[in-house]
């Protein structure tokens, strides 16, 4: 059929002048060749030299430039026109050379463009057009027809591949692989409500292996009228909003796909190998972004990529940020000091925009994010996210990023019943500034609906806001921005146990957390040594502040319209005494006036760590501490009765525990496990004290190595006592005592 196609092609061209229109009467054919036979040297040449409904005759060569037609109508075709070889599509190369875009078709009635290859295309200049379309950008053509191309290796902002816009385009035979859109459409980005994009049914067209961090083989804006994509072999045979966005934009038939994906969970490494399995961690991927399109979505039991110990950034090993982010998949890696992502200062590392209505969840543990920087017409530095989403790290840093926060999380407003949910929990968000034009900077931004009260939940626990620096001023208001947190939109934030302190701003009129149209109930935290206010607080607010040191009380909040805060029980307003000269500048010396200041009396579903920032027992002593560190006496009652136990590890998980609120994010139990490296283990018992030394229940375990692997052994405690009836809230002593010798005690904490 293709050759069908050019001979009727040609026989127009040259033999029936009389059925072409006017302008073509005198069409020309250029001829273009390297060894100077031809009219020119260079495309671009005889470009300049058409006119109109002319043809661009290209011989085969690698043509390293960055081609323009001129707002012409032309036909820009290598020696497959004539006779259609595949080696000459190979033969005949337009390489950008990293230096611009390829191809740019621009404001004309008809282009065409066959039988090329193109590649290393970049679409990174300030300005919009500039930053579309890395292969191939056509704008405004009423005619467009691109067919036996082979499209690869090109970059852009949007449309790694090709960029579309206000055109009636027809694509056929094209092999479209391998391009890296970073905001959009890694293969091809369509934009323009006028645009019809036509992918041939018989000489089918190959889209694979793209990047994006949406859409990675092709994005679709919400405007494009609807779709019907052909395609012989796509990557995956049934694409979903990671492959092609978003997914009701289109209809899809394919033949094939380039991969069968895996379903179970897989591991990378930084010194990895792409073509490795990535199935266990001795045959490791080695990118993220290779790791996520083989990696199977499974919504009901996600899956997990596993990082190795290792710097992961774009210089060392060829990392692909930002990520898409794909629904299902966990990133666990061992600790934020061994897994550090480094964007260097280039994009984000995880961003989704989408205007379709599907839910996507992230989850990270145990890594760094650093050195992200916010896209032109974006929000984040570090996590950017656009639509409904549930968003948890734990034991996460996110430091020296640059953008509107280093963390932004909204609800797309077109979404009429948006759904929002973040937990934080023993991270650190610091040192974040502002990103693109000076904007903003600070912390984090979370947003529900702004006008549908829903489930919009945030819940911040033992979290550091350290450091981070905002230059927003609003002239309308008069006011600075958050430097810490922001929250609006109907969401309802809990921060427990967290330390805002050395946030700065350009102007005074700034704040560490701003509240707009929302719920903020803070516990056990602290607000200390930031700039400007503690809080602004907008209009239509509920904020409850209980047990936390405040700077400045209520002298130091900026209420913008009438309203109030709900100043409960133990709040204070002092000196909080920081370590400031130790390893954690924000942990307290032994005189501070925040230990065992605060409360256990959480909210249903706050679960407080087992252990503080810095490692230690998240509770020690009397009762919990403010702030996001534990205060350690170095010598204690505790640490007498455990001289003798050199030998013995005793440790209970979750703690604290209510075993009234099973299901509703608490365990209901907690599990006192031991480990004995001695044999006399016949006569072992868990003992369990209230404050006042009271003994609420013993456990005795006879020959424990029989019990479980080796001399390893655990009980359960439900909070009952030997009668089988409930105790009170409050903190708990458990022993363990072998043979009579008391070998171990820790502390629990019981909540209802």
């Amino acid at each position: 059929m293709k050759i069908k196609f050019y001979l009727l092609y040609l026989f127009c061209l040259f033999c029936l002048p009389w059925c072409i229109p006017g302008s073509l009467l005198n069409a020309t054919i250029w001829h273009i060749k390297q060894d100077g036979t031809g009219n020119f040297n260079t495309i671009q040449e005889g470009i300049i030299a058409a006119t109109d409904y002319d043809t661009i005759l290209v011989y085969p060569g690698t043509y390293y430039e960055n081609i323009d037609y001129l707002e012409k109508s032309l036909t820009v075709a290598s020696l497959y026109l004539i006779t259609p070889a595949d080696s000459l599509i190979d033969q005949t190369i337009i390489d950008g050379n990293q230096q611009f875009r390829c191809i740019t078709i621009n404001d004309c009635e008809n282009a065409s463009l066959i039988g090329f290859t193109i590649q290393n295309g970049l679409a990174f200049e300030g300005n919009t057009q500039g930053q579309y379309g890395g292969g191939v950008y056509i704008r405004y053509v009423l005619n467009a027809f691109i067919s036996n191309c082979k499209i690869k290796n090109n970059k852009a902002y949007s449309g790694g591949g090709l960029f579309i816009n206000h055109t009636n385009i027809i694509f056929e035979n094209n092999i479209i692989s391998y391009n890296w859109g970073v905001r959009f459409g890694g293969g091809i980005s369509i934009y323009g409500n006028d645009t019809v994009v036509q992918f041939s049914e018989i000489n089918l067209n190959n889209i694979y292996f793209n990047y994006s961090s949406t859409g990675s083989d092709i994005s679709i804006t919400e405007v494009v009228p609807p779709l019907i994509i052909f395609v012989d072999t796509l990557t995956v045979s049934e694409p979903d909003y990671y492959y092609i966005n978003p997914s009701h934009k289109y209809t899809f038939y394919g033949l094939h796909s380039k991969i069968e994906q895996i379903d179970q969970d897989l591991y990378v490494s930084s010194v990895g190998d792409d073509n490795n399995s990535g199935l266990t961690s001795e045959e490791p991927l080695k990118t993220i972004s290779w790791a996520q399109t083989l990696i199977k979505r499974n919504d009901e039991n996600p899956h997990t990529i596993y990082l190795a110990p290792g710097i992961y950034s774009p210089s060392l090993n060829n990392q692909k940020f930002p990520l898409n982010i794909k629904q299902g998949v966990n990133y666990v890696g061992t600790s934020p000091e061994e897994i550090i992502l480094d964007a260097e200062e280039q994009t984000p590392f995880f961003r989704f925009f989408s205007q379709e209505n599907i839910y996507v969840s992230l989850t990270l543990h145990n890594l760094t994010l650093k050195n992200g920087n916010e896209l032109p017409v974006s929000s984040a530095g570090a996590i950017d996210i656009y639509y409904q989403a549930d968003l948890n790290l734990d034991n996460v840093i996110v430091k020296n990023n640059s953008g509107g926060d280093a963390i932004s999380l909204i609800a797309n407003y077109q979404n009429q019943n948006p759904v929002l949910n973040v937990e934080i929990h023993n991270s650190l968000i610091k040192n974040n500034i502002p990103g693109y034009d000076e904007g903003s900077g600070g912390g984090m931004s979370l947003h529900g609906h702004f006008n549908i009260p829903g489930n919009y939940n945030a819940k911040l626990i033992n979290c550091e806001i350290s450091g981070n620096h905002d230059n927003f001023y609003n002239p309308q208001t008069g006011m600075g921005g958050a430097a810490g947190l922001y929250i609006g939109d109907n969401l309802i934030t809990d921060v427990v146990n967290c330390t805002f302190g050395d946030n700065t701003l350009d102007y005074s009129t700034g704040c560490v957390i701003s509240v707009l149209n929302a719920e903020l109930n803070i516990y056990n935290s602290i607000l200390y040594n930031n700039d400007g206010h503690s809080f602004i607080i907008w209009n239509n607010e509920e904020v409850n502040i209980s047990h936390s040191l405040i700077e400045g009380g209520n002298n130091n909040v900026h209420y913008y319209l009438p309203g109030e805060i709900n100043w409960l029980e133990g709040n204070l307003d002092e000196n909080p005494m920081f370590d400031s000269l130790g390893i954690y500048p924000f942990a307290l010396l032994e005189n501070s006036p925040c230990i065992d200041a605060g409360t256990l009396d959480l909210p249903p579903g706050i679960e407080l760590p087992e252990f503080d920032l810095a490692g230690n027992p998240r509770i020690y002593g009397e009762t919990i501490d403010m702030g996001a560190y534990e205060w350690q006496d170095s010598v204690s009652v505790l640490d007498n009765i455990q001289s003798s136990i050199l030998n013995t590890q005793l440790s209970n998980y979750p703690n604290p525990f209510n075993p009234s609120v099973a299901g509703a994010g608490r365990s209901p139990a907690t599990t006192i496990s031991f480990s004995l490296n001695t044999e006399n283990t016949e006569d072992t018992e868990i003992v369990i004290y209230n404050l006042k030394g009271q003994k609420i229940r013993q456990y005795s375990i006879f020959n424990p190595s029989k019990a479980g692997h080796g001399n390893q052994s655990s009980i359960t405690w439900d909070g009952t006592d030997e009668n089988n009836q409930s105790v009170s809230s409050g903190i708990y002593f458990y022993k363990l005592k072998v043979n009579g010798e008391e070998k171990a005690v820790r502390k629990c904490i019981l909540l209802k």
